[in-house]
């Protein structure tokens, strides 16, 4: 049984989520009586952004670092007292009391929606080959049930904070009436966040598992040149130091014939299916063929080496030159267009254009536009950019 080591990060980001609404809506109720509906929703935005960091600090930051604290103590402690061998068993030991027992969000989920998922689940068959591929343990009804719970969470929380700003401007039907469609909407959007980040988190795997075979099928020439096994190969992959991606990819194979006892072959055909990445596959293809056929598998790993590492400069240079027009983008969106905003909007209220509330789109074009623009070009460079290797 694996241990758990935490809340992942889908699960803190909903949390986050659910936080950023509970702030902003009883902060905003309280306050805008008071100060004004424009102050209010500038404080309010203040106060959930700062929630959300705290709720993001204590549920996934505060307890790796109490977990390293308290293995650090435990070093120390066992160093003195029984040498090096006993500390290395404390260490264990302690790595099993200070896990952070975070509630299971899928289990939790299905024991509520499980046979609404186990109806579902047969409409969405890529859905289980998406969350192999992205190496995510779950099964799909479980997931599928955390999806249901999700969308429930975003359309109470939707309605609970739209309702009651809408409120002073339409009349009350009205108001319940556009809320409950603003929380359909936002819900819809929440569905279809969860249900394609399987496919996301399969897609970056793939793109770091292509990286990372230049190098690693060199490596594994190497042994095959010193006439070591394809099933030696694999394990000593795993010893390495090749990249964690290619690791839990190795280790997929490897848990088949230790645990379920398949032979390598039968594993490695097994993980060509499941595999995100078409150019892995292709390689355990041809490693596959050249192991029934009794092909020279050293030469075979270092052609394929050299076809990598020529498609990786290619791919490299292709993304260096993208980065310049990312650069104009940014300056376009995150720069002169909130300034042109900015100018037109101050304008209009000298000029006392009737209609249009200047000050409060200042507020949300300074703590909402600039932000997301920034955050979203952050997120494109990010997943641009090439990597360190």
């Amino acid at each position: 049984m694996s241990e758990r080591k935490g809340p992942s990060l889908p699960d803190v980001l909903l949390l986050c989520l659910m936080a950023i609404l509970a702030a902003f809506t009883v902060s905003f109720l309280l306050m805008f009586r008071s100060i004004g509906v424009v102050n209010a929703f500038g404080a309010a935005l203040g106060i959930s952004l700062l929630a959300a960091v705290v709720v993001f600090g204590i549920t996934y930051t505060l307890p790796k670092l109490s977990r390293s604290i308290k293995l650090k103590e435990k070093v120390k402690i066992e160093e003195i007292e029984k040498g090096f061998e006993t500390r290395e068993k404390g260490i264990k030991e302690e790595k099993k009391k200070a896990k952070f027992a975070f509630p299971d969000l899928g289990a939790f989920a299905y024991r509520i929606f499980g046979g609404a998922a186990e109806k579902i689940s047969p409409h969405m068959k890529d859905l289980e080959c998406n969350l192999r591929r992205a190496l995510i343990r779950s099964t799909a009804e479980k997931y599928i049930a955390k999806m249901i719970l999700v969308t429930i969470v975003i359309f109470a929380a939707t309605v609970a904070v739209t309702a009651p700003i809408l409120i002073r401007w339409v009349a009350p039907i009205f108001a319940v009436g556009m809320g409950l469609s603003v929380g359909a909407i936002a819900s819809a959007v929440g569905f279809m966040v969860m249900y394609i980040y399987p496919s996301l988190a399969a897609g970056s795997r793939r793109s770091k598992i292509d990286a990372s075979l230049n190098f690693t099928t060199q490596y594994m020439a190497i042994l095959a040149g010193a006439e070591v096994t394809p099933e030696r190969i694999f394990k000593s992959l795993m010893k390495s130091d090749v990249d964690q991606v290619i690791k839990d990819e190795i280790g997929e194979i490897i848990k088949r014939m230790d645990i379920f006892g398949e032979d390598f072959y039968t594993a490695l055909n097994s993980r060509i299916m499941e595999t995100p990445s078409r150019k892995f596959s292709d390689l355990l293809k041809g490693m596959l063929a050249v192991g029934s056929m009794g092909g020279n598998l050293r030469r075979y790993l270092h052609l394929q080496g050299k076809t990598f590492m020529r498609q990786r400069r290619i791919d490299l240079k292709r993304q260096l030159d993208g980065l310049g027009i990312l650069a104009e983008i940014y300056i376009s969106m995150g720069v002169v267009l909130p300034i042109i905003i900015i100018i037109m909007l101050a304008t209009m209220s000298f000029i006392g254009s009737s209609g249009i509330d200047s000050l409060m789109w200042m507020y949300i074009t300074t703590f909402v536009l600039i932000p997301a623009t920034s955050a979203l070009m952050l997120l494109v460079i990010d997943t641009s950019v090439p990597k360190e290797e």
